[in-house]
């Protein structure tokens, strides 16, 4: 039960954006962090309402897929740091295959400067945003539309990606661990990210520091194929610990 008309306002405005940040939350009605958060807590009991990285979302049959709109707001410099240590790796004349996710879309903005790359995407977001640059090739899998994250997925995706060999893959994940290895919320799309480890030369994963805390439900990959982890300092030593005691991947923090 809900215990102040805040909260009660709050669901309200909630249920008619579907979803909202914190930093909206926040400023609609004039308390602390600290506040909305609390009220969050309470909200999510409802059953009707998810807190997700920097929001919330109303939903009564929600996946487990972060809408991507709130993703790309969740810590953004962070993300802009990884692309620009991604984007660095990139030599002109080599091809790269993105991944779909809001880490990868940043990669996409910082590599809407270069020239002569070829690009390869299941992103629809991606490969729109490219395609304003005539210096770069771009390329789309095709295949079934997923709406939550804006990508290609399913059969005719992973027999495209099939025919490739690629200089470089930047894969997104909704959780990673030296243990489990790389999981996302989803199997058809988690199968795409596999294929696409597999016809790389270079793999690299690009996680802020938050999915080092994260797990979901279906493992794609372990990290065999994986040459480098990107993420920010903000990873926890005993994180950047286990890591360290292994040959491979190797953890790069910008």
């Amino acid at each position: 039960m809900l215990n102040s008309t805040r909260q009660i306002q709050m669901k309200e405005f909630i249920e008619k954006q579907k979803n909202v940040t914190v930093q909206q939350l926040i400023e609609h009605f004039r308390v602390s962090d600290m506040t909305v958060r609390r009220d969050l807590v309470q909200l999510e009991k409802l059953g009707t309402f998810k807190r997700v990285h920097g929001g919330v979302v109303y939903t009564e049959d929600l996946e487990e897929d972060i809408l991507l709109s709130i993703r790309e707001d969740s810590h953004k410099p962070e993300k802009e740091r990884i692309a620009e240590k991604a984007v660095s790796l990139v030599l002109e004349g080599q091809s790269v295959l993105l991944d779909a996710g809001s880490t990868t879309l940043e990669i996409a903005r910082k590599l809407l400067a270069q020239k002569n790359i070829t690009v390869i995407t299941n992103a629809i977001n991606i490969a729109s945003l490219l395609s304003q640059n005539v210096n770069l090739q771009v390329i789309m899998t095709g295949g079934d539309v997923r709406h939550s994250t804006q990508s290609l997925v399913g059969p005719t995706t992973v027999q495209f990606l099939r025919q490739l060999q690629v200089d470089h893959a930047f894969i997104g994940c909704s959780g990673l661990s030296q243990q489990r290895g790389l999981m996302n919320s989803n199997m058809v799309e988690g199968e795409v990210k596999r294929t696409m480890m597999t016809v790389t030369r270079h793999v690299y994963v690009v996680a802020d520091h938050t999915k080092f805390e994260q797990t979901a439900f279906n493992r794609f990959a372990g990290w065999e194929h994986v040459d480098a982890v990107i993420s920010t300092t903000q990873v926890k030593e005993e994180y950047q610990r286990e890591f360290q005691e292994k040959e491979s991947p190797k953890l790069i923090l910008v």
